[in-house]
């Protein structure tokens, strides 16, 4: 069993794990930065960001959680939230409550080891994301990106997101990204078609 793929879970299961539903408007957040930890969730539609904000009053952006996703799962043992989420457009969220949540986890271990397998994915999601945001270069640091992002087309990058939101993963202004794929167009390092972008392989690395 998944409990991501909540429709297929039996009955019993839902019913054991008192699991809710939230729908949430564009910009409307489900919780805040602090508030007393009272459920895990996953994404059923729609797209939700989780923001830290600093006691200076700079926001960072952690990442987006799309349809079909978990997201919080630390409040499984913490007992406040480290972030606020917040819905980039119409969402609608499973809400899974903390305590009902682990019970169940402990007497079933396959949901345990979805969990698992969703955390270490997680995990290298964070991991890439620590690894661009370290390349000091903002070229390399984004031909380290669409490298990454063409790996399972081979040279070709299709583009999923706003380029915004792409620049805030890497730590980028939109600008400073569109600069350096301007750049990178004009010395013939990457051609760009709509949404797809081709690393030239011979000149990219250049």
């Amino acid at each position: 069993m998944n409990f991501l793929n909540i429709d297929q879970l039996p009955e019993n299961i839902k019913m054991a794990m008192a699991i809710t539903y939230e729908s949430l408007a564009a910009g409307q957040p489900l919780f805040h930065q602090g508030d007393l930890t009272r459920a895990i969730f996953v994404v059923t539609s729609g797209q939700i960001r989780l923001m830290h904000y600093t006691d200076a009053g700079q926001s960072i952006k952690h990442y987006e959680v799309k349809a079909g996703e978990s997201f919080a799962e630390a409040a499984l043992f913490n007992e406040f939230y480290d972030c606020t989420a917040i819905a980039d457009i119409p969402s609608r969220v499973a809400t899974f409550p903390k305590q009902p949540f682990l019970a169940t986890l402990r007497q079933h271990p396959d949901l345990s080891e979805a969990l698992i397998v969703q955390l270490v994915r997680r995990f290298h999601q964070v991991k890439i994301l620590l690894e661009l945001r370290s390349i000091r270069s903002a070229r390399d640091r984004v031909l380290r990106y669409l490298e990454i992002a063409a790996h399972p087309h081979g040279n070709i990058v299709n583009l999923d997101k706003p380029l915004k939101e792409i620049a805030e993963d890497m730590g980028l202004s939109q600008e400073a990204l569109s600069r350096v794929l301007s750049q990178l167009q004009k010395d013939g390092a990457i051609t760009r078609k709509k949404r797809q972008i081709i690393l030239v392989q011979e000149l990219y690395r250049t």
